[in-house]
């Protein structure tokens, strides 16, 4: 019993490993928020994509909703802390939505168009692609922050904006 959880954490890392890293880009969020029905990250990636949501607002749902047009089918999602319930829907052939209040997902070595709404939004992407990203438009509260293409020395932060942010390039700098 004690091995699938450990099978469990090495399956995204060898997801990483086996992906062809020349000219991958990677996204960090940390604790996103964006009003409901907006999403925080709307992530088209050529890569993997692991993240958590967890509602802090009682009129939010999280909701993750993943495009698998390849039909990779190496996507899922499971509770976390003891949350109460996870649904997984299916909205077509290749998109999958999964609604909750805390959750963790994933989306790995494929192609994806993944959206995510709710707050407390955390995610780690890497790959190519492209993502818009939007906060709050309520500077009053935190809204969250995200690096882009940073590097582990020195990793590049900004605060979510209030608006969409143009198509940002998920890439190499180098």
């Amino acid at each position: 019993m004690l091995c699938l959880p450990v099978i469990a954490l090495a399956l995204p890392a060898t997801a990483l490993a086996l992906h062809d890293a020349s000219g991958d880009g990677t996204l960090v969020v940390k604790n996103g928020t964006a009003p409901r029905g907006v999403a925080v990250v709307t992530l088209v990636i050529n890569g993997t994509a692991i993240g958590h949501v967890s509602t802090g607002s009682p009129d939010q749902v999280d909701k993750v909703v993943i495009d698998d047009p390849n039909n990779t089918n190496d996507i899922g999602a499971s509770l976390t802390n003891g949350a109460p319930t996870l649904t997984r829907t299916t909205l077509s052939d290749t998109k999958t939505s999964f609604v909750g209040s805390d959750f963790r997902f994933r989306a790995a070595g494929g192609v994806y168009k993944i959206w995510v709404y709710g707050s407390g939004v955390d995610l780690f992407a890497v790959g190519k692609g492209t993502v818009v990203l939007q906060g709050t438009p309520d500077s009053s509260g935190p809204d969250g922050r995200y690096s882009l293409n940073g590097t582990p020395t020195a990793p590049d932060w900004h605060s979510l904006p209030a608006v969409p942010t143009d198509l940002l390039k998920i890439t190499s700098s180098g």
